[in-house]
Parts: structure tokens; sequence; C-alpha cells
């Protein structure tokens, strides 16, 4: 199997973390080995979700750029948005990851106990299908408020197999979270109704992902915002 992509590798690297210690003497594997799998698996999906920040982020700056050049005038322009400082969880991060991981697969193919079956355990032979338990599986959120328009960008990470996600608010002082529409992809733009047209509104905003119209896996940790009018 040649990899190639980022997410490719996330997948088969998800395989290693579950099934490797199990085919370790088969494939010859080493406890370094497994220890620069499980860290490898971790940096890699901290560093996609990190960076898809900057796509939400590259949204909100254009609106600030609209904002101060042809937005009503006099009007208050919002700050751009703050990007949080990377925490990397097993820096520093090494280049060409890529590289070192083809020459594991290699060497694993060449394992004493080597056989297909392994190698499709652990995503090497075949399609690697990457297994999720719907009773622990948590996507990630990160919401980013336009700067007028009542409108925050959502991006959510960790959607595994679901194949939609569901957005619901709570209001400042509520009590009860309300339906604020249905998603699909990683990223949308939320369009909010203001209790008070007119007037900013700080709300906590969370997802549930959808598989097949029906709830899958746990909500995400909420998110405070304030909503622009």
């Amino acid at each position: 199997m040649q990899v190639k992509s980022y997410d490719q590798m996330i997948d088969i690297l998800t395989l290693w973390k579950v099934n490797l210690p199990t085919y370790q003497t088969e494939v010859g594997a080493t406890a370094a080995d497994i220890t620069w799998a499980t860290n490898t698996l971790d940096n890699m999906v901290y560093v996609r979700d990190y960076t898809a920040l900057f796509e939400a982020n590259k949204k909100s700056g254009f609106d600030v750029k609209a904002s101060f050049f042809n937005g009503p005038e006099g009007s208050a322009v919002s700050d751009f948005a703050a990007m949080p400082a990377a925490v990397i969880p097993h820096p520093p991060l090494v280049g060409g990851v890529l590289y070192t991981f083809r020459d594991m697969i290699a060497s694993f193919k060449l394992g004493p106990g080597y056989t297909e079956e392994i190698g499709i355990a652990l995503g090497i032979d075949g399609e690697p299908k990457v297994p999720t338990n719907p009773m622990t599986l948590k996507p990630t959120l990160a919401a980013f408020p336009a700067q007028s328009g009542a409108v925050v960008s959502v991006v959510v990470g960790g959607r595994a197999d679901s194949n939609g996600w569901k957005v619901e608010i709570l209001r400042s002082g509520g009590s009860v979270w309300q339906d604020a529409g249905n998603y699909t992809g990683k990223s949308a733009d939320v369009h909010i109704t203001l209790t008070t047209p007119g007037q900013p509104e700080q709300i906590q905003i969370r997802v549930w992902l959808r598989k097949n119209n029906e709830p899958y896996g746990l909500v995400s940790d909420a998110v405070t915002v304030t909503i622009n009018p």
C-alpha cells in the first residue's frame, strides 16, 4: 500500500494504536516503534484540528477587512479573532514523519510472523477501517462569530464516520438548549436569530454528530461566543 495523504496516515496510525501491541512480535515492532506510532498520531490529529482554526479565522479576518473598508460609516470594527497558542501533545514536531512511517510499514511486512490478515488489521493490506466507538466518540468544536449579520462560523473535528451534525445554542440566562440547524462537512456558517434585534448577544454553542439522521457519539464541549448584529 502506498500511503500518500495526511488523513490516510492518521487512519492507519489509529489502527496501529489499537492493534500493533497485539501483533508486535509477528511484525518485529519494538517498544520504541509503538511509542512513536502513538505519539505521532496524537501530534497529527492535533495539528490537523489546529490548522482548521486558521480556515475559520481567515473568514473572520476578511469580515474585519470588509467592515473596515465599506461597513456603515462611523461603526465600530470588531477585533480579529484570537488564535490560541499551539500546545503540541508530544513536542517537538520533527519533519518527514511520512517517510519514517513508510519505512516502518516495509519493515513490518518483513516481520517473522507477518500475514495478510495481520496486514489488514494494521491497515497495511487493503483499505484501513478505523474503529469507532459511539459511546466514547466526542467531536471537537471551534466557533468564530462574524463581524456582522448574526453569523458564527463553526468548525467540527473528530467526525469519524458520521455524515452530519446538529448545532445547538444556549442563550445567556437560559436553561434549555435550542436547535440551530443541521449541517454537513467540516465547517458551516450558522445564522442566529438575536433575542433583541440590533444588539450583540452572548451564547453557548455545541454540536451533536449525526449518522443516517440518528444521534452519533457524545455532545461536544460547549463554546461561548458573542454574536454581532
